[in-house]
């Protein structure tokens, strides 16, 4: 029997008692120390919106090559297209593999400290194409929900941690993030997948916590533990994916698990099957320093502070397989 995955709502958790609170706060913390994610529901993130969103974005992967490499990225952290092949996602564990085979599109914000250097390394402008002019204005509205509610779940973990409600959004009021449009293409479209060859390769995302709408599918996602191994959290039309990162895992002194996950390669079974991903990691301010919370809030891992931006730059260089 695998792992039971909670599934909280935001709308519920607004208005609950006090003894209701405890109750949904103790069932987070169980499943955050053991796997790193919950599903979540009463997240106001309008479906046409995210319909819109996942349409555009991946309108976006059908435009030529050329047109594409126009928006490519120029560095290990920057906005802009990725191609198929260009990340490996399990390096960061000194893990070979082939590439992973997706298409990616990133996001990122655009407020600036004002120090031209800081913002050029940490705030990296977007490229919009002019071949989808709805594209900025849809993903601007979409990435303001994913925002709200990534500060939304902040305040409630700060609750179950029982330390200040702004205790991460305080840090966060300037946070570096990006919004991802994943295209895992068919098997049809990428031909041959070599030994152990996955859409994303085992890994742990980098940043406090991330948000995921998703596709179900044969080639999907899956998430471990040490109990249960290797499997495929359930789908519920509607919810986010929320799992925690290796900052959140390192804020809370281990006590958090950064949850381990991967996608699968595109099935034999299906050949015709791709899937789009809309993904949002959210770290914190570039300049934060990320002191390990002390028992009992933090789990007593005995970790050492980084700076979040300087660590998040560091793991995203080591992903990268091909110069862009």
């Amino acid at each position: 029997m695998v792992s039971k995955i909670p599934v909280f709502d935001l709308a519920e958790w607004a208005s609950a008692s006090p003894q209701r609170r405890a109750g949904t706060a103790a069932e987070l913390d169980a499943a955050l120390r053991q796997t790193g994610l919950f599903l979540l529901r009463g997240h106001q993130v309008p479906p046409e919106l995210t319909d819109r969103m996942r349409q555009q974005g991946r309108d976006f992967f059908d435009l030529p090559v050329d047109a594409k490499q126009k928006y490519g990225v120029s560095r290990p952290y920057d906005n802009g297209w990725r191609g198929l092949g260009a990340l490996q996602a399990s390096a960061v564990d000194g893990v070979e593999s082939a590439p992973d085979l997706h298409e990616a599109y990133h996001m990122g914000p655009t407020h600036r400290s004002g120090d031209a250097d800081f913002d050029t390394l940490y705030y990296p402008g977007n490229k919009w194409p002019a071949e989808l002019p709805g594209l900025r204005l849809t993903a601007t509205d979409y990435t303001g929900h994913m925002t709200r509610v990534a500060h939304e779940i902040l305040e409630v973990l700060a609750a179950v941690l029982s330390v200040d409600r702004d205790f991460f959004t305080s840090r966060s009021a300037r946070a570096t993030w990006t919004q991802n449009v994943n295209w895992y293409p068919a098997l049809e479209t990428v031909g041959e997948v070599r030994e152990g060859q996955m859409r994303v390769g085992p890994h742990t995302d980098f940043g406090t916590l991330s948000l995921l709408d998703r596709q179900p599918g044969l080639g999907g996602l899956e998430v471990w533990n040490e109990e249960d191994g290797w499997f495929a959290p359930a789908f519920e039309p509607g919810t986010l994916v929320v799992n925690l990162g290796d900052l959140m895992n390192l804020w809370t002194d281990g006590r958090w698990r950064a949850l381990r996950h991967r996608v699968l390669a595109p099935p034999s079974s299906a050949p015709q099957e791709e899937l789009v991903s809309l993904v949002f990691f959210f770290e914190a301010d570039p300049d934060a320093v990320i002191q390990p919370l002390a028992a009992p809030a933090g789990g007593g891992g005995l970790m050492k502070p980084v700076v979040a931006g300087e660590s998040i730059l560091e793991k995203v260089g080591v992903t990268l397989t091909l110069t862009d």
